[in-house]
This record gives C-alpha cells, sequence and structure tokens, in this order.
C-alpha cells in the first residue's frame, strides 16, 4: 500500500474488496462466525458469577445532650470513622467471630483453614466513605446466601464491638483518672504535712523581721561608737584641765610664787644675756636660781606622802576642783568601758541576726520549694477532680449510647443479579463478535495483501498513464453458484442460531 493521502472515494473501494473477499471466502467466515458465537456463548456458560451486598452505617456523633454538657463531659469520638471502621471489620479477630458465627469453615480448631478464611472474606470486604459521617460496607463472593450473610454479620458484630468497645474504653479511662486522683490526693496531704512541719519548726522568724531588726541594731551600734568617741573625748579634756591644776591649795601657792620668781629670774637672765657671755659669774648663778626654782615648781606640785606643816590637822588641804576632775574622768570611764562592753555585745548580736537571715534565706528556699511542691499537687489534683467527674460523665453517656454511635443507615439486601458480565451478555456478545471478527480479519488481510488492488498505487509504481480500469463481472454460472451457497449457508446460520438460543435458554433453566 502506497503512502497517498486517503480520501472517501478510496474507503468505498476499500470497503467494496473487503465486502469481496468475505463473499469469496463465505465459508470460512460463515464456519469462524458460528465457531466464535458457540464459544462466547460457552465461556459465558462458565463464567464465574459475582454478587456483590452492601451495609451503609452512619456515625452519628450529633445529638441533644452533648450541646447541653459541652465543656462538662466529653462523649467519645472518632477522628477518622472511615479508617476506624475498616481496621476494625477486617481485623482478623471479628473476622473470625464471623466466620464461626456463620459456619464458612469445617473445623474452626484448624488454624490453616481459618487463616485461609479470615484472608478470603478480609480481600472481598470493602469500606469506603460516602460523606460526612457515612460509610458503606461491601462484600462481594460467588454465593448470594453467604454474600448477604456476611456482611449482614460484619456490620452487626461491627456495631456491637464499636458499642462495647466506647463502653470499655470510657470506663477504662474513668478507673485510670480517679486511680491518678487518689494517688495526688496523697501526694497532697504529704505536702501539706511537711509544710505544717516546716512552719512548725521555724523560729527564726521572717526575712523582713530579720532585717528590720539588723537594721535596728546598725543604728543602735552606730549611736553606741558615736556615745564612745564622745566619751574619750570628754576623758581626754578632763585629763587635760587635771594636769593643769593642782592637788593640794598650799602646794599650788608655793608653786604659782616659784613660778613668778621663775619669770623674773628669767627676766633678769635675758636681760645680763644681753650683756654678758654665759660664763660670766652672774649669769651662771641666775641660771642655778633657775633651776634651782624649776626644781622647788616640781616638789610642790608632787603630791606629799603624808600631811605635814605646823598647826595642820592632819589632812592635806586637798583642792576641789582637782577633786572634781578626778571624779568626772572616773565616771566617764566607767561609762566609757559599760559603752564598750555595750558595743561588744551589739555586734554579737548583729552577728547572730545575720547569722539568722542567713539561716531563714536557706530555709526560704527550702519553704519556697515545699510551697511549689504544694501548689502544683493542689492544682493537678483539683484538674483531676474536674477530669474525674467529666470521666463519669463520659462514661454514663457511653453507657446510654450518647456518645459517636454507629448505626445502620441502610440494611443490606439481597443480591439477585450478579455483578460484573452476566450470561445475558455473553448471548448478546457472542453473534456480535462473530461477525466482527472475521470482518475485522477480512480488513487486516487485505491491507496486508501485496497484491494490487486499485488503479492508484499501480499508475504510481509504473510512472505511465491508466487508461481504463475493467470491472470485476460475475457470469450468470457464477452468481448462480454463488445463490446456493448463500442458501446454504444462511441453513447452516440458522441452524447454528437455534442450537445458540437453546443452549442460552438451557443454561438460563439451570439445565447446566
Amino acid at each position: 500500500m502506497s503512502n497517498t493521502s486517503i480520501d472517501a472515494s478510496y474507503i468505498i473501494k476499500f470497503i467494496k474488496v473487503v465486502i469481496r473477499e468475505a463473499i469469496d471466502k463465505k465459508t470460512l467466515v460463515t464456519c469462524a462466525f458460528a465457531l466464535i458465537s458457540l464459544l462466547v456463548l460457552l465461556v459465558g456458560t462458565q463464567f464465574p458469577k459475582r454478587f456483590s451486598a452492601e451495609t451503609k452505617i452512619y456515625a452519628d456523633s450529633q445529638n441533644i445532650i452533648r450541646p447541653l454538657l459541652q465543656g462538662q463531659a466529653s462523649t467519645t469520638s472518632v477522628s477518622d470513622h472511615v479508617r476506624t471502621v475498616r481496621e476494625v471489620v477486617t481485623s482478623p479477630r471479628l473476622l473470625k467471630q464471623v466466620i464461626e458465627k456463620l459456619g464458612l469453615v469445617a473445623d474452626p480448631n484448624n488454624p490453616i483453614e481459618m487463616e485461609n478464611a479470615i484472608r478470603s472474606i478480609g480481600a472481598r470486604l470493602t469500606v469506603n466513605g460516602l460523606g460526612p459521617g457515612l460509610i458503606r460496607i461491601g462484600y462481594s463472593g460467588s454465593d448470594a446466601s453467604e454474600v448477604y450473610s456476611t456482611v449482614s454479620t460484619v456490620t452487626d458484630l461491627f456495631i456491637k464491638d464499636s458499642s462495647d468497645s466506647k463502653r470499655r474504653e470510657s470506663r477504662e479511662a474513668y478507673l485510670f483518672i480517679d486511680k491518678q486522683a487518689k494517688n495526688y490526693k496523697d501526694q497532697l496531704l504529704e505536702a501539706e504535712k511537711n509544710l505544717k512541719q516546716f512552719n512548725s519548726s521555724n523560729y527564726d522568724g521572717t526575712e523582713a523581721a530579720a532585717r528590720a531588726r539588723i537594721f535596728e541594731i546598725e543604728s543602735e551600734i552606730e549611736a553606741i561608737e558615736l556615745q564612745i568617741e564622745e566619751s574619750m573625748t570628754r576623758i581626754n579634756s578632763l585629763e587635760h584641765e587635771l594636769v593643769s591644776e593642782s592637788q593640794f591649795v598650799e602646794n599650788r601657792h608655793r608653786a604659782d610664787e616659784f613660778r613668778g620668781r621663775l619669770v623674773e629670774a628669767q627676766s633678769r637672765l635675758d636681760v645680763l644675756k644681753l650683756t654678758y657671755t654665759d660664763d660670766y659669774p652672774d649669769v651662771v648663778a641666775l641660771k642655778q636660781q633657775i633651776d634651782d626654782l624649776r626644781k622647788a615648781i616640781q616638789d610642790s606640785e608632787t603630791p606629799p606622802l603624808s600631811s605635814a606643816g605646823p598647826g595642820s590637822s592632819g589632812e592635806p588641804n586637798m583642792n576641789p576642783l582637782y577633786e572634781e576632775l578626778r571624779r568626772l574622768i572616773a565616771t566617764e570611764k566607767v561609762d566609757l568601758n559599760a559603752s564598750k562592753r555595750r558595743l561588744e555585745r551589739t555586734r554579737a548580736q548583729r552577728d547572730e541576726e545575720r547569722n539568722r537571715l542567713e539561716r531563714i534565706a536557706a530555709r526560704q528556699a527550702e519553704l519556697a520549694e515545699l510551697t511549689r511542691d504544694y501548689d502544683v499537687t493542689r492544682s493537678i489534683y483539683e484538674d483531676m477532680l474536674g477530669r474525674k467527674e467529666r470521666a463519669r460523665l463520659s462514661m454514663t453517656l457511653d453507657i446510654e449510647g450518647q456518645g459517636v454511635t454507629f448505626r445502620v443507615q441502610e440494611p443490606a439486601s439481597f443480591p439477585i443479579r450478579p455483578d460484573g458480565l452476566r450470561f445475558l451478555h455473553f448471548v448478546l456478545a457472542g453473534p456480535l463478535l462473530g461477525v466482527l471478527f472475521p470482518l475485522g480479519l477480512m480488513v487486516v488481510y487485505v491491507y496486508l495483501d501485496p497484491r494490487i488492488r486499485f488503479a492508484e498505487p499501480l499508475e504510481h509504481i509504473a510512472q505511465v498513464p491508466l487508461l481504463g480500469v475493467v470491472p470485476h463481472v460475475s457470469t450468470p454460472f457464477a452468481k448462480r453458484i454463488i445463490r446456493s451457497d448463500v442458501i446454504l449457508l444462511g441453513v447452516f446460520i440458522i441452524i447454528v442460531m437455534v442450537v445458540y438460543l437453546s443452549i442460552a435458554f438451557a443454561h438460563r433453566a439451570g439445565v447446566f
């Protein structure tokens, strides 16, 4: 065949050639039609039937009680209904119950048979979602009764298992939270006991009181130090005054007289030194006199060991100012010693208060830890009490069926017609395929036949102009032969179709 473009005239010519070839090989085409039709019919009689049944269930998570208890009790919910249903329905535990209930295996105690049956049923079970909360459970098989019983049993067991599982889950949650609440209650009582023991054994007071006491003692220490400094200043002043006062009045008078003479002698010595040298006899004598006066002054200021003098009563004539100064000095010294001892004691008290403050700080850390443990434990315990109450309400709701429940929206119906290709489809497809298959073979044969059947390829190959085309002409004898062959083949086709329909009706009636 050439690669020339195909137009409408060429297609018509090609169809005529195919028809002519089919007429020429009419016996072969008729036999192929009969063989293919009967073969398709026989395949239809042996084609396995497949029945399916489905149940639609609805995951009901809305009810009248849920809005009333919003925030107080949590109903059991399922985040992915389809996945949950698929996992439960195809679980070996539930499928084993289905097999035992329906008696699908001869020996339920045989693990191999049981395992094969579980795998077979699980592979033919389908679970998919149809909408919000609507789930389809489907099952297919060759036995309509078994399909219907299996899907119904699976649905019933799933709904029962779901209800029991929710009740068991809510009860286990309640028991767990109740146990935890009791544990936290014991911990709370222990924390309260530790806190009471700590408060009862704490005699150091508070940190604020200790700091106030330390501040008070520091102020007192400053006052005492200032008082000591003032006392020392007064003592020094009094001692200085005491040095300038004589103990006895007579000694003081004599000392004053000697001082006057000493001043006169010193003046005279100064005058002589202006005129004479130090080795001048008058100067030497005057210096000796000055030394004697100074010694006399010193002796007069030194208190005598015993009273002397004519006309004395045995007691020295004491200077009252001198005695007063000595008394004041003694009093100030006594006060100074007392202030120093008080300062030492106050400083010791300050050190004790500082140590107490350190103990208070350390115990404050311990108190903060105990208080924190108590507060945290109390908070968790109160939260556990609330959770326990919500868990109790949730358990009650699940027992009453007020949580997320699965209910049958549309029960399974008994499958009457098989799914997929039925026997009627094979009955109708047999003659159609018997016609189309031989014609298709004729088309392929003509298309691949190397012989030249059209004028266009010949003109293209020979590169010469084509003068004319002689059409195919059948003789009267050939026409009579073709007519007789067509009659015979028509009778054959009728016989084949009678046999074909007989087989179809016999299979439909259940003869085989």
